[in-house]
């Protein structure tokens, strides 16, 4: 039997502090200027509403320094902005040319773990970490 929705029964009103509507025009905009004071040093690429950080580093251990340092500061700054960085959406691409030995890779930050990616798409482009254009030409004939 089909559920039939009471008419006396209503949702209470709450006040709405901050909102921009899904989809919105204005909302990638907005998005962006707040973000424009992201922490100072960091190559980002912000674009609607993700955002990457680029990094590089000598070695593994150099780069999970500076990863975990890039982490401290954003998620302060998500934090002091009133934000918070999903950690469900945050990936770690480890690149190097295919003649480097190339591990798998994860950081483990706050007890949990980003878990490193194989391959990407960035700005449309794909990507991979062995930095080759293998993935995107079989993409194109398949």
């Amino acid at each position: 039997m089909p559920h039939i929705l009471e008419r006396d029964k209503s949702s209470r009103w709450e006040t709405v502090t901050s909102w921009v509507p899904q989809g919105s025009i204005l909302g990638p905009l907005l998005f962006i200027i707040y973000l424009n004071d992201l922490p100072c040093g960091l190559h980002q690429v912000i674009y609607a509403d993700d955002t990457s950080v680029l990094l590089t580093a000598k070695n593994g251990d150099e780069l999970k320094i500076k990863v975990n340092h890039t982490l401290y500061n954003m998620v302060g700054w998500f934090s002091a902005n009133a934000l918070d960085l999903n950690m469900e959406k945050t990936y770690i691409m480890k690149c190097t040319s295919s003649y480097h030995q190339n591990e798998a890779f994860q950081i483990i930050y706050q007890k949990k773990t980003i878990i490193g990616i194989n391959n990407t798409k960035f700005l449309g482009l794909e990507l991979d970490k062995n930095i080759s254009w293998k993935n995107p030409v079989q993409n194109i004939f398949t």
